[in-house]
This record gives C-alpha cells, structure tokens and sequence, in this order.
C-alpha cells in the first residue's frame, strides 16, 4: 500500500518555502527600492490601471495552489493529533 501523506498541503507549502520566500523579498525589493507595483485593470473597457491590494502571502499561495483555509484545517488537525499523543 502506497505512503499515502496525511498533510499534503503542509508538504507543499514546505517544498516551496525557499522559494516563496525569494519570490516575496523580489517583490519587496521592487517597491521599495525600485517604486513598483503589482496593478489590475480598473475596468476591462479602459486602459486604467490600479493597484493590486491582495497581501502577499494569499498571491503566492495561490500560485502555488495552496488553500489558505485548508492549509489551516490541517495544521489544526496536526496540533490536536500531537495533543492527543501527548
């Protein structure tokens, strides 16, 4: 029977760690050193564009298709195990 992982998010998010965080200090790097930022458009129609207000950490878990809200779950359900051996 295959090792079958009971917190595959976590695994995940522990892979991509490293680079994760390189990828945020970049972005960091170009707002404060470089004044730039991430922006959307205002509005299909226009040629307008605003700033993208989303927090860093929900940017990169979504390009790295972690759920933020799972992610949780499954901390939770690792500390409750943990307690429970204790």
């Amino acid at each position: 029977m295959p090792n079958v992982n009971k917190y595959p998010l976590k695994d995940r998010l522990d892979r991509v760690s490293d680079l994760s965080h390189t990828i945020a200090s970049f972005l960091e790097w170009t707002e404060q050193k470089k004044g730039l930022c991430l922006c959307e458009p205002y509005k299909p129609q226009y040629a307008w564009y605003v700033p993208f207000h989303a927090s860093r950490e929900k940017l990169l878990m979504e390009f790295f298709d972690i759920d933020l809200s799972a992610l949780e779950n499954e901390k939770r359900q690792m500390v409750e195990e943990r307690s429970k051996a204790a």
